[in-house]
C-alpha cells in the first residue's frame, strides 16, 4: 500500500501549492493545545504525521478535525463536492526512542523527496 502512495497514483490533488498548505494549516493549527505535532509531511495524495494527543483529546477526533476542515477548504477552492479524504487511516503506536527516530527518518527522507518532486513537475 504505502508503495503505491509513494508513486503517486490517483488524483494527486495535494500536489497542488493551495491545496498542499489548506492541509499544513489544519495540521498546525491546534498544535500544542489538542496534540503535540512532531513531524510532518504532505505527499501528493496522502500525509504522513507523527503526532501526540494532548490531554482528553483523541486520535480519531484529531483526524476527523484534520480531514473535515481541509476537505471543505480544498473542496472549495477546487470547485469540487464530496469526499476528499478516505475514511480509514493507517496509523502506528509509537513504542521506543528507536522507533519514534525511525517515523522521523522515514518523513524527512519522504518530504525531501516529494520536495524534489515538485520541482521537477
Amino acid at each position: 500500500m504505502q508503495e503505491w502512495l509513494d508513486a503517486g497514483y490517483g488524483e494527486c490533488l495535494l500536489r497542488m501549492p493551495r491545496n498542499r498548505q489548506q492541509v499544513e494549516t489544519a495540521l498546525r493549527h491546534f498544535d500544542g493545545q489538542r496534540y503535540s505535532l512532531d513531524s510532518s509531511t504532505v505527499a501528493s495524495n496522502h500525509v504522513h504525521v507523527l503526532v501526540s494527543p494532548l490531554g482528553q483529546y483523541e486520535l480519531s477526533n484529531i483526524l476527523h478535525s484534520w480531514k473535515s476542515y481541509s476537505s471543505k477548504q480544498i473542496n472549495r477552492q477546487s470547485g469540487r463536492s464530496g469526499p476528499f479524504w478516505q475514511k480509514e487511516s493507517f496509523d502506528h503506536i509509537v513504542r521506543s526512542p528507536a522507533s519514534l527516530e525511525k517515523f522521523r527518518k522515514y518523513i524527512r527522507t519522504h518530504d525531501k523527496v516529494e520536495a524534489a518532486s515538485s520541482r521537477l513537475k
